[in-house]
């Protein structure tokens, strides 16, 4: 069997100048005989997007409109734009992020008899990327491939980066009627170097620019051993557990892209070398209580090591050169659902225990990703409810909501240039952790034709752990209608026809943002930054199956 799909989706954005063109491609060639099927599958594409990463403050909303930003823009005497105020603007055309990814899977299963089976996966993925971008009247001393006079100009960039990831999955699994068992291993390794290039600088002939001003390395190596065990212990009484060992070896060195300025070290470097051992376990039990009703509790230990950003932009928030440390979670769940022919309701307690958990800070380093911190203790505790009604057979009515508290206890400030830096706050709510989530869907269906009517409320949530107003998202409430027709043809299976209509009621709301608080003059300054999203707005699809 051979089967392949071609994509594209491009848009103009909602985010002046806010482009999208995605392209995306998938093959897959596969072999069946009887118990054994071998198949090769590659996919991919390639993304090129308008660098609209950073936010906008509400000031210069109210000033210039929800749509501004000013990534690329310059100032010039007689620019094609002109803001609100007079004055006069251009933007660099090329201000993207373009990226390449090609993925190639060669997978094997294979059934030796009805209890035994074999899976395994061969991968390797590519990946090229970078950002173009424009800086206006940028600081020369911070480029250490120039060697000039000039302390100021507008200059062209690119932050670049290639990336390999190959390796290997494989396992094993036992079944019979009351016993399912699986095990295997994984290893994977990676391996990305960063630079970064100048392309042009106002005033330097091209000849003069040489050379990188940043150049550093990773290399990652991840494997992982599991064994997971599901026993039908007696009618409606179900055992499960899971075990993992996992390995992780992290290593980077070179110069970051992060001007310090040092004598004799003017970029940020970069010397990393850690290895991690994680023990993960996990086990439940679940009960059915007749035909309706069904209970289950589970415990679980979860381990993970600190990204990449939280190593290398670490300095730029902390008083220190320590290293993050890796977060550990204890994860407590206990819940009850309720099954009948029309109706079925779910409720879900869960607790979880946080040990060096990695929150966001509300900072972004430049190139706008954000910027994470160990808080030493923190929890999330909640309950999760969900409800559906199968009112006749062409309509269906479901709901779910989410209420929780998610709080650290006993928060420390550790960002250096902060306010309230090396006090301790007390109990406070984790960055970006709204206390309630919620949702309604209406979904219509008959021959063919589909309407689901989704609205959903997410909560107050706050950029930064220590509860200022001045730095926090307003609760919002949105609603978007899913509709779509399917007909068959002769010369096709089906042809769908699809229409989203996103923010029905054309909510002004901002989904995420950013900031931070500094002192200037022994005054408090609290710096907030938006994404706006965009009013209603539609997209329309045609699916064709051959």
């Amino acid at each position: 069997a051979v089967d392949a799909r071609l994509t594209h989706i491009g848009s103009d954005g909602y985010i002046d100048r806010g482009a999208t063109d995605l392209k995306s491609y998938l093959f897959q060639g596969g072999y069946y005989n009887g118990r054994t099927m071998v198949k090769l599958l590659s996919f991919g594409g390639k993304a090129k997007t308008y660098l609209t990463y950073n936010g906008v403050t509400m000031e210069d909303m109210e000033r210039y409109g929800r749509r501004y930003h000013d990534s690329g823009q310059y100032q010039t005497s007689a620019g094609p734009h002109v803001l609100a105020d007079g004055s006069h603007v251009g933007y660099f055309d090329d201000q993207t992020d373009n990226y390449l990814q090609i993925n190639n899977q060669l997978i094997l299963n294979h059934r030796f008899n009805d209890r035994w089976a074999l899976n395994a996966t061969a991968f390797y993925t590519y990946g090229y990327g970078y950002y173009k971008q424009y800086k206006d009247d940028a600081e020369l001393a911070e480029y250490v491939n120039l060697d000039t006079e000039i302390q100021e100009a507008d200059l062209i960039r690119e932050k670049i980066m290639r990336n390999h990831l190959g390796g290997l999955n494989a396992s094993a699994s036992y079944t019979s009627r009351a016993l399912d068992l699986n095990f295997g291993g994984s290893w994977s390794y990676y391996t990305c170097p960063h630079w970064g290039e100048l392309d042009w600088v106002d005033g330097m002939d091209a000849g003069a620019i040489g050379g990188r001003w940043y150049d550093n390395d990773v290399d990652k190596q991840d494997a992982n051993l599991f064994a997971r065990a599901n026993w039908q212990a007696a009618h409606g009484l179900r055992l499960f557990a899971d075990i993992q060992y996992r390995y992780v070896r992290y290593e980077a060195w070179g110069t970051n892209d992060n001007y310090i300025g040092q004598e004799g070290m003017p970029m940020q470097p970069i010397d990393v070398d850690k290895t991690y051992h994680f023990f993960n376990p996990r086990a439940g039990v679940s009960y059915r209580l007749g035909e309706r009703n069904s209970f289950f509790f589970s415990f679980a230990v979860a381990q993970k090591e600190p990204t990449r950003g939280d190593f290398t932009d670490r300095y730029m928030f902390t008083a220190d050169y320590t290293y993050p440390s890796s977060e550990k979670l204890y994860d407590w769940e206990l819940g009850y659902t309720y099954t009948a022919p029309r109706l079925s309701l779910g409720v879900n307690l869960y607790y979880m225990k946080y040990k060096d958990q990695l929150v966001a800070t509300g900072m972004v380093n430049d190139g706008d990703d954000a910027l994470n911190t160990n808080v030493e203790d923190s929890y999330r505790r909640g309950i999760e409810l969900s409800a559906q009604w199968k009112a006749t057979g062409w309509f269906t009515l479901s709901g779910h909501a989410t209420f929780s508290q998610n709080r650290i206890e006993d928060y420390v400030d550790a960002l250096k240039d902060s306010p309230t830096f090396g006090q301790n706050l007390g109990d406070m709510t984790i960055s970006y952790s709204p206390d309630v989530i919620a949702g309604v869907l209406f979904d219509f269906h008959c021959k063919g034709f589909e309407a689901v009517f989704h609205t959903q409320y997410v909560g107050k949530q706050y950029f930064t752990n220590n509860e200022i107003d001045a730095l926090s998202l307003d609760s919002y409430c949105t609603t978007n209608l899913n509709l779509g027709y399917t007909l068959r043809t002769k010369a096709a299976r089906s042809v769908r026809f699809g229409l989203m209509v996103y923010n029905l009621f054309d909510s002004e709301y901002c989904g995420n943002g950013y900031g931070y608080s500094y002192m200037d003059d022994g005054k408090r300054t609290d710096v907030a930054l938006y994404f706006p999203q965009a009013p209603l707005n539609v997209l329309a699809n045609v699916t064709v199956k051959f």
